[in-house]
């Protein structure tokens, strides 16, 4: 991520100025990598408002609303074809703590990417539940657990309980299961989302335009343009 949107984000992004709920830097990376997976097309000004919990962003002037606004189309860009050419990954400053379970919650960077992403996929919700096949099922819920683990304590310990805890492995062995996994998980949440556009793609046969065809009749001006009659022109 380019280091100059990266510094007027963050900046912006956690001003005391912005409203209450209002994403963060790494959440916003972490949004805009859901979005960027949605089986369908979401345009900018549907997922725009979430960036500021849909609420005024209160820009101080037009300067300043154009220059986030082209920054954070930017981020959406730079994740966008990340996704689209398979070759997904976390940001340079997305640094991995240790021990794994340091990286739960909202006070490290991961944990603000996860939060994030689950606050997207959960928007999405129902066009996954529409497209992904029940084969797939299972696959998309392997990668959403991984990545929307280090979201919140209480969700981490609650698919830690459900998954885990019957195998004896502790919470913080867990974790540190979900982290190594992190990476892969989002390039097989990635490649899923772009195998379900692909198939949404082939699906959609672009009609041919209807023409509707006037006949000519023999004493009607050719349509060549020379001016004669049509049965003393092109007709013979």
């Amino acid at each position: 991520m380019p280091k100059h949107i990266n510094k007027l984000l963050t900046s912006f992004l956690s001003s005391p100025q912005r409203p209450e709920g209002t994403l963060t830097f790494h959440e916003a990376q972490g949004f805009l990598f859901a979005i960027s997976c949605a089986p369908e097309l979401i345009k900018p000004s549907e997922w725009l408002p979430l960036i500021f919990n849909e609420q005024e962003a209160d820009y101080a002037n037009e300067d300043e609303a154009r220059a986030v606004l082209q920054a954070l189309m930017a981020v959406y860009n730079i994740i966008n074809t990340q996704v689209f050419m398979g070759e997904v990954t976390l940001a340079e400053d997305m640094t991995f703590q240790s021990p794994a379970l340091e990286n739960v919650g909202e006070l490290a960077v991961l944990g603000l990417w996860s939060k994030g992403f689950l606050l997207g996929h959960e928007w999405l919700i129902d066009l996954w539940d529409h497209y992904t096949p029940d084969e797939l099922d299972e696959e998309l819920g392997s990668s959403l657990m991984v990545l929307s683990f280090f979201s919140h304590r209480k969700l981490a310990e609650a698919l830690y309980q459900e998954v885990a805890k019957t195998s004896n492995k502790s919470l913080d062995t867990f974790a540190e299961t979900m982290l190594s996994m992190f990476e892969d998980a989002m390039v097989s949440y990635a490649l899923l989302a772009r195998s379900i556009q692909t198939a949404l793609a082939d699906q959609a046969q672009p009609q041919e335009p209807y023409v509707h065809e006037q006949k000519v009749g023999r004493n009607d001006p050719c349509p060549c343009g020379s001016g004669r009659k049509y049965k003393k022109c092109c007709l013979n």
